[in-house]
This record gives C-alpha cells, sequence and structure tokens, in this order.
C-alpha cells in the first residue's frame, strides 16, 4: 500500500470532537461542523504527509476540534530541519485552503457568508494551533527552538514551563475577553491535562531519546559536543546532558589532573546493556 493512501487508515477521532460534533447537531449547525472537520482533517494531513515523506513512523493521526496530533514513533533523533518542516506542514495547509476558498467564492461556488465562516474557522484553528503552547504546533517549535540551545532533557522542561506560563496568560485572556466561550475553556482544560500529563512523562520521554540513540538508527551527526565531567559524577546525570542531532564526547577529568576520553556510546552501553545505571564514571575509566 502506497505511504501516503496508508495514512487515512491511522486517522483516529478524539472524544473531544465527538463532543463538538453532538453541540453541533443539537444547535443544527451541521454546516459548520463540516468546515470544522475538514480544516482539521486537512492540518493533520498535512503533518502527516510531511513525515511519511522522510519515512517517520507514524503510530495515528488524532482529530481534535481545535487541530489535532500525529502521534510518530520518534523521540527527539531526526534531524532538526525534518522535525521542523513536519511541524510546519500543519499551519502550512492553511494558506492554499484560503487560497482555495477565495477562489470558490470568486466564481460564486461559495455565498459571502460560506467564506465568511470558513475565514472564521480557518484562521482561529491556524491561531489556537501557533500558540506556544505544548502540543500545538507553536509548543512543539518552542521545543525545537530550546533543542537547539539546550540538552534534550532540559530543553523539555523548559518547554513545558514555558508552555504552562504561556497557558496562565490564555487562560487570562479567555477571562477577560470571552469568559462565557465554552469551546475556549474546553480548550485550555484539554492543554492543562495535556502539560500535567507531559510533566509526568518526562523522564520516559528522555528515556526513549537515549534508547533510540543507542538501539535506533544512527544518524550521521555533524557536529561533535564534547561533555567535561568529574570521574565521581553518575552516568545518568552525564546523559542527562545529550543534545539531540550531536556526537558527544565526555571528557572525564581524573584526581591526578588527567583526562580520560569516553565515546558517548560506551556510557549507553553501561547504561542500558550493562545496567549500571548509578555507576560513577570511574567504572567506566577503570575497566
Amino acid at each position: 500500500m502506497n505511504k501516503y493512501i496508508a495514512l487515512w487508515t491511522k486517522i483516529h477521532v478524539h472524544p473531544l470532537l465527538w463532543l463538538f460534533c453532538g453541540i453541533a447537531v443539537i444547535t443544527a449547525r451541521f454546516q459548520q461542523l463540516f468546515l470544522l472537520f475538514m480544516i482539521v482533517l486537512i492540518h493533520e494531513l498535512g503533518h502527516a504527509a510531511a513525515a511519511a515523506f522522510f519515512s517517520w513512523r507514524i503510530k495515528q493521526i488524532l482529530l481534535l476540534p481545535f487541530g489535532g496530533v500525529a502521534e510518530v514513533e520518534e523521540y527527539g533523533n531526526r534531524p532538526f530541519r525534518e522535525e521542523l518542516i513536519v511541524t510546519l506542514a500543519g499551519p502550512a495547509q492553511h494558506l492554499w485552503l484560503m487560497a482555495v476558498a477565495f477562489f470558490l467564492w470568486k466564481i460564486g461556488f461559495i455565498s459571502d457568508e460560506g467564506l465568511g465562516m470558513f475565514i472564521h474557522y480557518n484562521t482561529a484553528i491556524l491561531l489556537i494551533n501557533l500558540l506556544p503552547i505544548w502540543p500545538l504546533d507553536g509548543g512543539k517549535l518552542v521545543f525545537l527552538f530550546f533543542t537547539y540551545y539546550f540538552p534534550f532533557s532540559e530543553a523539555h522542561q523548559k518547554t513545558i514551563m514555558f508552555s504552562a506560563a504561556a497557558l496562565v496568560f490564555l487562560v487570562i485572556g479567555i477571562l477577560l475577553i470571552e469568559p462565557k466561550q465554552l469551546d475556549l475553556w474546553i480548550i485550555a482544560a484539554f492543554l492543562t491535562i495535556s502539560l500535567q500529563q507531559e510533566w509526568r512523562h518526562h523522564p520516559y520521554i528522555v528515556m526513549r531519546f537515549l534508547l533510540e540513540r543507542y538501539y535506533g538508527k544512527r544518524s550521521d551527526y555533524t557536529k561533535l559536543r564534547t561533555i567535561t565531567a568529574s570521574e565521581e559524577e553518575r552516568i545518568s546525570n552525564v546523559l542527562q546532558k545529550f543534545y539531540r542531532g550531536q556526537k558527544h564526547s565526555v571528557i572525564v577529568a581524573r584526581a591526578n589532573h588527567e583526562r580520560v576520553t569516553l565515546d558517548e556510546n560506551e556510557l549507553l552501553h553501561a547504561f542500558f546493556t550493562e545496567k549500571q545505571t548509578d555507576a560513577p564514571l570511574s567504572l567506566l575509566i577503570y575497566a
């Protein structure tokens, strides 16, 4: 089966979207429901198509009322350029959708009211997804930015904290501007739950990142980063300093001022294969 056609088999609808569908049925807003579903679907297929182009492992495409999540089994070791393209591929769909809508309106296929409705939903979904809050596209862009300057583990923590601060401002904005807008409160609640789960899963996310570096497909790293540590420092602590997209060389400073160089694979092997999770670096040196 063609990898792009296979994407349709991975589409799933989040219960939150079913809730919005129920509200639309009760209030007889069928046209709005159709537009909403179509925009969300195309948005997520944009992410998924870009991921499929780079041969990412796609788990599922989960549709939400204000976007969705293209869940992939990639854990931070793909090239920065690929991650950026996959993240931006969703918002990019809104641009050509807007052009098509104007063309259909120009030839009289849709009315002024229909065009206005489409612009409202299309713009709203685009802007919501660009909010710098995880797991929205804006939050993923923030994460990419942090991983460029900080170790993966630290970047993930900073992303969650930054997202939490942005979420507070969002809630304040809803209170001041649209306190009776139910769908905005549902979105805020969803983002709050998502951030809480992401914070709890932080150790497992970092572990998957390290596991993929050790067991997964080895990338061709173009940059070498040197990490300096003492021989008493724990292997697990040094692994927390690993960056995405970079090869690491660990310089161990010994008590006699001698310096020993360890490759990152030596640390990963000791951590995952030999189960020396809390061992000091000196154990690798003397071994």
